[in-house]
């Protein structure tokens, strides 16, 4: 922000879920500020939204770059002010053994035994000693208390619509309805085959909120589902995909203090889950390893998920199965922004991620190696299928990425990108242009957008 120009607008930028709503909103946060006059603090309603994201990311060196004040819910439920982001993930301290109060109060809270009603107020009683135990740390630490009556003061909320009703949005729903809010949906996705995009009855609506759809095939989900207006509905395609804001990541990229390798394949990771159990990520992995490191002798880099810990079961699955003795030979970890691993990789291999769009963006194809076969929840009479009736996702589905439910797909692709790489990503490339409209400058249009919505609103309450 210029330092002569005090600032006239005020606008937050509610991160839920966490750095996914960062990572859409920064190239529009970068536009408004180069204005001069716009005063932006980053809101973050989920404590563990802070904690998650490495410190040493390119992501959250971006938004340090980017971001005036930070407004953080603590573990304790009390709100404070940090002046940056780094002041605010250090200060945002959680115990291993204040995690393990609140693993056995929600077991007790909700639980098989929470149907008896002294074992349910007990666990309620256990957690709210908890948060006291650490407000008083917090206390004993001097951090700076924040009125969240001083919400109110802004002009503008930038958000996800589609997150407004998780519990920690409370006061977007309820003391900050009046304050004019502009959405996008927090991630790269065929988001209109979601179930929140389909719903049997149109909701009430609302003229409080402009939506800047990335696909136009979101709009009636936007009208039925939400409430959304025509003239607050606004074409942006994907503004992080914008030339200019894909060349100041890669300018900010932090210099890699190891090497890394000329030419790899990045792996986007993904945490274990219900559609990707343990061992099947094992399987999966090593399937990968085999086929990119054995059979083509190339290299791996893996980028690992905010929710895939370096103490958790993901850690020790990509140490097991690639080899704590080949790391910095044939594969490594990194912390550098998809676009910056994207642009060195020779393709990508996913789980299941919208960094696959962020990849088409760069004319780079992605494998999503994930199998969905058995699993009762993901394969029955409402899944996705693909030409072949496997149960898919929406990214597969919709021809966005190459799928892979086996050794063999997954060696077809890989086949097909190193002796074909032009007819391979021309297909994908093409549904991503169909589906997004994608065009150079939307950062700007909708930057402009919101601060004239600002203005004009300003005007009439005057």
């Amino acid at each position: 922000m210029h330092k002569k120009v005090k600032p006239t607008k005020y606008i937050l930028l509610w991160c839920t879920p966490g750095f996914g709503a960062l990572d859409i909103w920064l190239p529009i946060v970068k536009k408004l500020k180069e204005k001069g006059d716009i005063k932006i603090d980053f809101v973050f309603p989920e404590p563990s939204s802070l904690r998650l994201e490495d410190k040493q990311s390119d992501l959250f060196n971006l938004a340090e770059i980017l971001s005036d004040d930070v407004i953080y819910r603590s573990y304790s439920g009390f709100w404070f002010k940090a002046r940056t982001l780094g002041e605010a993930h250090k200060n945002n301290k959680y115990s291993v053994f204040d995690e393990k109060i609140k693993i056995a109060s929600r077991m007790l809270v909700k639980g098989r035994l929470s149907k008896y009603f002294f074992v349910k107020v007990i666990g309620k009683l256990i957690l709210s000693i908890s948060k006291y135990f650490i407000y008083t740390k917090e206390k004993f630490r001097l951090l700076n208390l924040y009125d969240v009556n001083l919400f109110n003061n802004a002009d503008g909320i930038l958000y996800d619509i589609v997150m407004e009703h998780k519990k920690v949005n409370k006061e977007l729903r309820v003391s900050l309805k009046n304050i004019p809010k502009f959405s996008m949906f927090h991630g790269l996705a065929a988001s209109w085959g979601m179930d929140q995009f389909i719903c049997d009855k149109f909701v009430t609506k609302r003229s409080d909120v402009t939506v800047y759809t990335m696909s136009n095939l979101e709009v009636s989900g936007y009208k039925k589902c939400f409430g959304i207006l025509d003239e607050n509905l606004v074409h942006s395609g994907i503004p992080r995909h914008d030339s200019d804001w894909i060349e100041f990541i890669c300018n900010q990229s932090t210099p890699v203090k190891d090497d890394i390798f000329d030419s790899f394949v990045l792996i986007i990771g993904r945490p274990a889950s219900p559609y990707n159990t343990p061992e099947r990520k094992k399987k999966a992995l090593r399937d990968i390893y085999d086929v990119v490191c054995i059979k083509h002798k190339l290299k791996l880099v893996v980028k690992m998920h905010p929710k895939e810990s370096d103490q958790g079961i993901d850690y020790r699955i990509y140490n097991e199965v690639f080899g704590v003795e080949n790391y910095g030979k044939n594969w490594t970890y990194s912390g550098m922004h998809p676009f910056v691993l994207g642009r060195k990789s020779i393709f990508s291999i996913t789980f299941f991620s919208g960094v696959a769009i962020d990849m088409l963006a760069i004319n780079k194809p992605t494998i999503e190696y994930l199998n969905l076969e058995g699993l009762n929840l993901y394969d029955n009479s409402d899944s996705l299928r693909d030409e072949f009736g496997n149960p898919v996702f929406q990214y597969r589905y919709a021809k966005l990425v190459l799928g892979a439910s086996s050794r063999l797909e997954l060696e077809r692709h890989v086949e097909s990108i190193l002796n074909q790489y032009e007819m391979t990503v021309s297909p994908l490339r093409s549904m991503y242009e169909k589906y997004f409209m994608p065009f150079d400058g939307a950062s700007k249009m909708v930057a402009n957008d919101i601060y004239k919505r600002i203005d004009t609103l300003k005007v009439k309450n005057i």
